[in-house]
C-alpha cells in the first residue's frame, strides 16, 4: 500500500525496464533467427557432439527450450575485436554462452530460438572472456587443453597470471599448471584430450624439452602399468591370505626395500613404542627376523622428516620424483 492510498502492481513493475547497472541498458529476451548470430572466434571449445546429438538437442528444443542463448551486439563485439569482422560475417549479434544449443538449432534448422542480449558483458575484453570461459570451464565443457588456450588468452588480456587467476576465481598456481600444458608436444596433447594422458602426469613432462616428452610418457605409461599390476597382485594376496590377529592395538608395519641405496632398508611401523629414552632402535645383530634385512632401521611413519630422510639417501632424484608422483596419485 503507497503512502497515497493507491495500490501498485508488482507485474506492472516487474514488466518495467530494469538497469541493474547505472549506465548499462538492460538485458533484453528475445526470439531472433540462429542466421542472425554469429559465434565467436575466441570460444575454445571444438567439442559440441555428433551431429546426432546436437540433432537431438535441436528437436528437444523446438518443443521447449528452457535457457536462452547469451549474446552481444555486432557492434559492441567489433568494438573490442575490430579484426574479427569478417569471421563473424553480417551477423548481427555475436555469441556469449550458448554456442551448442545454437548449432542445435542450425541442425534442426529452428526458425527462431531464444536470446538474452547482454551488452555489458562487452564492457571490456577480459569481461567477454570471463563470460566465455568461466561457464565452461566450471561446467567441465572443456578438455584440459581447450582450458589451457582459454587461461591463455585470459593472461595475455589481464596481463599477468595472477589476475587472470582472480578472473576464474582459481589459485594462481591452477593458471600455471594449465599454461604448462601448451608447452607438450602436439602428439602428447592430443593424448591429455583423449584422457590417455593424465593431467597430473603431462604437467611434469611437460617441464622437460620436447625431444625428451615422448619418452618421459613412455616411461612414466610403464610405471603405471606396473602399479596397476603390483596393486591387483596384493589385492588377490589378501583375498588367498586374510590378515591374521595384529600384534597391539593399531599396529601396522610395512617393509620397504630400498636396495642399492646408501640408506640400506627401514621398516615404518605406526605407534611404534621405542625403548624408554629412545625414538629409534637399531636390530639386534644376528639373522635378519620378520623378514627384515640386517642393518635396517625401524622409525615411526608419522616422524616424516626421518621417513624422507631415509628415503633420499636411498634414491636418486629421478625415483624420488616418481615415487613422489605415484604417492600424489588420487
Amino acid at each position: 500500500m503507497m503512502a497515497s492510498g493507491r495500490r501498485t502492481s508488482l507485474a506492472a513493475i516487474a514488466k518495467a525496464p530494469v538497469e541493474v547497472v547505472p549506465g548499462h541498458a538492460a538485458s533484453i529476451l528475445e526470439r531472433l533467427s540462429p542466421s542472425a548470430i554469429a559465434a565467436t572466434p575466441l570460444n575454445s571449445r571444438s567439442n559440441f557432439g555428433s551431429a546426432e546429438e546436437l540433432a537431438d538437442l535441436g528437436e528437444s528444443m523446438r518443443v521447449r527450450q528452457l535457457q536462452p542463448v547469451v549474446v552481444v551486439s555486432r557492434a559492441d563485439y567489433l568494438r573490442l575485436w575490430p579484426e574479427h569482422e569478417e569471421g563473424i560475417g553480417p551477423a548481427d549479434y555475436v555469441l556469449v554462452n550458448g554456442e551448442r544449443r545454437w548449432r542445435a538449432a542450425n541442425q534442426v534448422s529452428l526458425p527462431t530460438i531464444d536470446v538474452i542480449i547482454r551488452p555489458q558483458l562487452a564492457d571490456s575484453r577480459p569481461e567477454f572472456l570471463d563470460a566465455i570461459f568461466t561457464e565452461n570451464i566450471d561446467r567441465k565443457n572443456l578438455d584440459p587443453i581447450e582450458e589451457a588456450h582459454a587461461v591463455e588468452e585470459m593472461v595475455t588480456e589481464c596481463g599477468s597470471a595472477g589476475k587472470a587467476a582472480e578472473r576464474f576465481r582459481r589459485h594462481e598456481s591452477w593458471v600455471s599448471q594449465r599454461r604448462a600444458l601448451l608447452k607438450l608436444t602436439a602428439a602428447l596433447q592430443d593424448r591429455v584430450r583423449s584422457g590417455e594422458l593424465p593431467v597430473r602426469i603431462a604437467r611434469s613432462i611437460a617441464a622437460l624439452p620436447a625431444e625428451d616428452q615422448e619418452a618421459a610418457w613412455r616411461a612414466a605409461r610403464d610405471a603405471e602399468q606396473t602399479k596397476r599390476a603390483n596393486r591387483l597382485q596384493d589385492r588377490d594376496q589378501q583375498a588367498d591370505n586374510p590378515p591374521g590377529k595384529q600384534r597391539g592395538k593399531e599396529a601396522v608395519e610395512a617393509t620397504a626395500g630400498l636396495n642399492g641405496g646408501a640408506g640400506g632398508d627401514f621398516t615404518a611401523v605406526k605407534n611404534f613404542e621405542a625403548p624408554t629414552g629412545a625414538r629409534e632402535q637399531e636390530p639386534e645383530s644376528g639373522p635378519p627376523r620378520d623378514g627384515r634385512h640386517p642393518g635396517g632401521t625401524t622409525m615411526r611413519w608419522d616422524d616424516l622428516g626421518k621417513v624422507a630422510e631415509a628415503i633420499r639417501a636411498a634414491l636418486g632424484a629421478d625415483d624420488r620424483r616418481q615415487l613422489a608422483a605415484l604417492i600424489l596419485d588420487d
